[in-house]
């Protein structure tokens, strides 16, 4: 059986990256890590890590893209009080990219921007 381990993003200030996230989410940086291939901050998002990087030197990455697109496209966090962590988040600023919906099973969504164009689905799951 396989767990997922990280999510890895690459961005062009990873210190800042991983500070929205921890303002925005609570999250924790976990390790900062300097080596030849760039900076990585490790960021403990409730059990799973998301590494922050900058690219390697002499790179020049193209930007990815916060809307719809193939490949990995959003990522989601799950929350207990999806309308009360959406109103805290937009008095800090958060962008909303498809407004909130109740889903026909009784799930709750709203999709974000992230730093650097990261697609996030932000989601509450209804009680079984």
């Amino acid at each position: 059986m396989l767990a997922l381990n990280h999510i890895h993003l690459r961005c062009t200030n990873p210190k800042k990256t991983a500070a929205w996230y921890v303002d925005m989410f609570g999250a924790k940086i976990v390790r900062e890590t300097e080596s030849p291939a760039g900076l990585t901050v490790a960021v403990d998002m409730g059990g799973t890590r998301l590494n922050v990087s900058s690219p390697p030197p002499g790179q020049n990455l193209r930007r990815g893209s916060a809307e719809m697109h193939l490949g990995l496209e959003h990522f989601g966090l799950q929350a207990d009080d999806l309308e009360g962590l959406l109103a805290r988040l937009q008095a800090k600023g958060l962008e909303v990219l498809e407004p909130l919906r109740t889903m026909p099973t009784g799930m709750k969504i709203v999709f974000v921007r992230a730093p650097d164009d990261v697609r996030i689905e932000l989601m509450q799951v209804p009680p079984a």
